[in-house]
């Protein structure tokens, strides 16, 4: 909309609309419209060709658009004041034909009264310094057409080049010298083919004419098949591609963003172009990318060459996130742009730690699962002799009373093997059908008993059953242990919710969370209104004798049994938390299905 763009943008369009429509009110009155049919074909010609952009090209490597030679023939054939309707039905065409997605109001008014004031600048130049309408080849003719040649390009390209500019906080001269000035020929070339054509219809009669205003129609026609086949295939690419893809110039000053780039970044199109690269890069690491993306520009060379490499974006947020970049310089010297593709890695980034933190905790898990089995033979060959000790031992022997604390601590020292057993998977269990909720209603009553007055509980189940297949006793040792965990992060009360229900995870989320099996899973919630846990806790959290309580106040393996009895039974815990917003401990856990009944047969007696 127009009210998006700048103030200076927004005013300068305005006034070139407005002067625009002056000069069309002021001199159309002065338009010679006989004979109407060639105006006509005319106006025909310019809609058709700027709506599909038909070119011829030239000898100097660049295009000559159909377009403009038809402006020219119109202006050396009706005059500057008929052209103006040739030019603004152009303008209008090229903003609403053939368009790919529907142009605002004030960019179809520009476009039109950028090219009345231009055709009748042009012409007033050719008509004042002695052209006519029957062209001949010879030097008399060099000076008011090459003359009107210029005019055309100047009057066309600086206003444009201008307008650019102050909707995108770019230089006038930057964007004029580097997408324009070298389109200058082709307006000499153009201005000359529209003298020779319309020397050659003069002298060859009607059929030559025909067959020269064929030409472009027919172009005009192989041009629209074309790009409705190649519109088609790049509307299929876009809409699968979600790479942000960001064009710089030589100074790194932003020329295209997409909109995948916008999403990424956060930044609005027209609130970046023209603004420096460095921008979306971080403060720490922005020196070094800029060395690193001028070096390729200038000798396609450095660490950007031919590679892609990781490092971080900067959105408009502030905050810093993970991207893979590649880089390719396109064009030519004069005009060369740098075109990075950018992709954001975030979710690769923590799906790659995910597999970090199981190997660790497997690892763990193995030597954890070794050491208690050792341990564990000591401990009963230790056991068996407090308990031969204990049977020589008279009642009132002063003995035996120390023969029960070491068969007291032996059977605390079992009672960890078995909880480094339960981290390492390695647990005997009873696995059988039965319904979260009820395991989890079952526990109101303990559970509420070890609560605090200041500490308020809420059970939530679903109205349905979920059912899962599972050791019914671990998972009420799951719950208990996150919520004795909860409660001791809220020393001056707060609220725990253990919810339970059923979620289906599609193909991408089950990738993240359960190890890529889609499909409907239970889902145990236990959430808390306390501290929180930073990230740095987090990524040991599930670490045996990992503990941030006091001495004394913990082992460190509640939550290391929590992770053991989850993976044992095909599930996956997930915990999302900030320092000062609490935490949420999230359990998947395979749903099981509910076998029906068969109905009992029936019984015939006779």
């Amino acid at each position: 909309m127009l009210r998006d763009l700048p103030a200076r943008g927004r005013w300068y369009i305005l006034s070139i609309i407005t002067l625009g429509a002056v000069v069309f009110c002021a001199f159309l009155p002065f338009a010679a419209f006989t004979p109407l049919l060639p105006l006509i074909l005319l106006i025909l010609l310019s809609s058709l060709t700027s709506a599909f952009k038909v070119q011829f090209p030239i000898a100097s490597g660049s295009n000559m658009s159909v377009s403009y030679v038809v402006d020219i023939a119109a202006l050396i054939l009706r005059g500057p004041h008929a052209t103006m309707l040739v030019g603004a039905a152009g303008g209008w065409s090229q903003s609403t034909l053939n368009a790919k997605a529907p142009n605002p109001l004030y960019r179809t008014l520009f476009n039109m009264a950028i090219l009345v004031l231009t055709v009748q600048a042009a012409g007033q130049v050719y008509w004042r310094l002695g052209g006519t309408a029957n062209p001949r080849p010879g030097t008399q003719i060099v000076v008011p057409l090459g003359a009107m040649a210029f005019t055309y390009f100047f009057v066309n390209t600086i206003p444009i080049a201008i307008a650019i500019a102050l909707t995108t906080n770019q230089s006038p001269w930057r964007i004029w010298r580097t997408d324009f000035a070298s389109s200058a020929p082709s307006y000499m070339i153009g201005a000359a083919a529209a003298a020779a054509i319309i020397s050659v219809t003069e002298s060859s009669g009607y059929w030559m004419t025909l067959l020269l205003a064929s030409a472009p129609l027919y172009l005009t026609y192989k041009l629209y098949r074309a790009g409705a086949e190649s519109e088609a295939r790049q509307g299929a690419i876009l809409e699968a591609a979600h790479d942000a893809i960001i064009t710089m110039d030589a100074r790194l000053n932003i020329r295209e963003f997409n909109p995948a780039a916008e999403r990424m970044f956060g930044y609005a199109r027209l609130d970046v172009l023209g603004r420096n690269v460095e921008l979306l890069l971080p403060p720490a690491q922005r020196a070094r990318h800029v060395i690193e993306l001028t070096e390729y520009f200038a000798h396609s060379r450095g660490p950007l060459a031919g590679h892609q490499i990781e490092m971080s974006g900067l959105k408009a947020d502030g905050s810093e996130f993970p991207i893979e970049l590649s880089v390719a310089r396109v064009g030519n010297d004069a005009r060369a742009v740098l075109t990075g593709f950018i992709r954001d890695i975030t979710e690769r980034r923590a799906l790659e730690e995910q597999l970090r933190q199981s190997q660790k905790l497997e690892a763990i898990g193995r030597l954890a699962a070794g050491v208690a089995h050792d341990f564990n033979n000591i401990l009963m060959s230790v056991m068996g002799a407090a308990d031969l000790l204990l049977m020589q031992l008279k009642a009132d022997d002063a003995a035996r009373d120390e023969a029960v604390d070491i068969k007291r601590s032996v059977e605390r020292g079992a009672g960890l093997t078995r909880q480094l057993l339960a981290f390492s998977r390695r647990q005997s269990t009873n696995p059988r059908l039965f319904a979260l909720g009820d395991v989890v209603r079952g526990m109101d009553t303990m559970v509420r008993r070890l609560m605090g007055p200041e500490v308020e509980l809420a059970l939530v189940t679903a109205p349905e059953p979920v059912h899962v297949v599972a050791d019914s006793g671990q998972i009420e040792q799951v719950v208990l242990n996150l919520v004795v965990n909860a409660r001791d992060a809220m020393p001056e009360g707060g609220r725990i919710t253990v919810r339970v229900d059923q979620v289906e995870l599609d193909e991408g989320a089950a990738a993240t969370l359960v190890d890529g099996t889609p499909g409907r899973y239970a889902r145990l919630t236990v959430a808390d209104t306390g501290m929180g846990i930073d990230e740095q806790t987090r990524a040991k959290l599930f670490e045996p004798f990992f503990t941030t309580k006091p001495q004394g106040k913990g082992t460190g393996l509640g939550l290391s049994i929590v992770y053991g009895i989850v993976k044992q039974n095909g599930g996956c815990i997930v915990v999302t938390s900030e320092p000062g917003r609490g935490a949420t401990f999230v359990i998947y856990l395979p749903l099981a299905p509910v076998p029906v009944p068969a109905p009992s047969a029936a019984v015939v007696s006779r």
